[in-house]
């Protein structure tokens, strides 16, 4: 009973120090954007243009890890404009529970709404290739926006595997012609870049279902979770991402 009793107030103490951490790790956020002027600036593209000057290194594939959050739609359009500010070619959404693929037809209207002068930037769950960066200004810059759910990953495996197996009982296919690549093709994301950097909105650090195939050198970092999230966070992130050194393995 003592020993119930003691763990208890352990877990409890755990609980109350991890809350002390994430207090302590937000506000230094804060004092990190007062420091750097980011406060000063009047509007969310003053921020976004500012950091993209002075960031050379800015994620070509982005992916949003929404976790178990689903009341995110308003978050994902906020995102999308910045992204587009930032020239960030391709951006995807991937929960496992399918929630955004259910409410695309939402999800599309509430961008035409909140950013209608941004409707044409967007190609919506297409493969193709973005025909231009040139930035908001640009008349011809495209963003693909796709939006992913586990059957874009583990439920993959299973209908290629189902597909393979039926070609090869068919005589379709030959068993020795199933090789690494194939595969590799075969499960590549959409055909997109495998992702540079996933955001994860959720109160777990997981990849939330993502396949390692895709994410070999994805860098995760975690975004905070408040009603809605903030340019500040975002830019917040992206500046820790272009800190970051990938050495693949060396």
């Amino acid at each position: 009973m003592y020993t119930h009793i003691l763990l208890h107030t352990l877990l409890k103490l755990a609980h109350f120090l991890h809350n002390v951490y994430i207090a302590i790790r937000y506000a230094c956020i804060v004092g990190y954007r007062k420091c750097t002027g980011l406060l000063c600036a009047r509007t969310e593209l003053d921020l976004l243009l500012r950091m993209r000057a002075k960031t050379k290194k800015i994620p070509r594939h982005l992916v949003i890890v929404l976790g178990l959050c689903d009341e995110s739609v308003l978050d994902c359009v906020r995102i999308i404009g910045w992204c587009i500010a930032l020239n960030i070619p391709y951006i995807s959404f991937f929960d496992r529970n399918g929630f955004l693929k259910k409410n695309e037809a939402n999800l599309k209207e509430e961008f035409a709404k909140k950013r209608p002068d941004l409707i044409e930037h967007i190609i919506w769950n297409s493969h193709t290739k973005p025909p231009s960066q040139n930035g908001i200004t640009g008349s011809k810059s495209k963003i693909n926006v796709l939006l992913l759910s586990d059957t874009d990953n583990k439920g993959k495996i299973v209908t290629l595997v189902q597909s393979l197996t039926r070609a090869v009982s068919l005589g379709k296919l030959d068993p020795e012609d199933i090789t690494d690549q194939l595969i590799s093709e075969k499960l590549n994301m959409k055909g997109l870049p495998n992702p540079d950097l996933a955001l994860i909105y959720g109160y777990t650090c997981s990849t939330h279902g993502l396949l390692p195939l895709h994410t070999r050198t994805t860098e995760f970092l975690t975004l905070p979770l408040y009603i809605s999230i903030s340019v500040e966070d975002f830019i917040y992130l992206l500046e820790r991402y272009s800190k970051f050194v990938q050495r693949y393995g060396k």
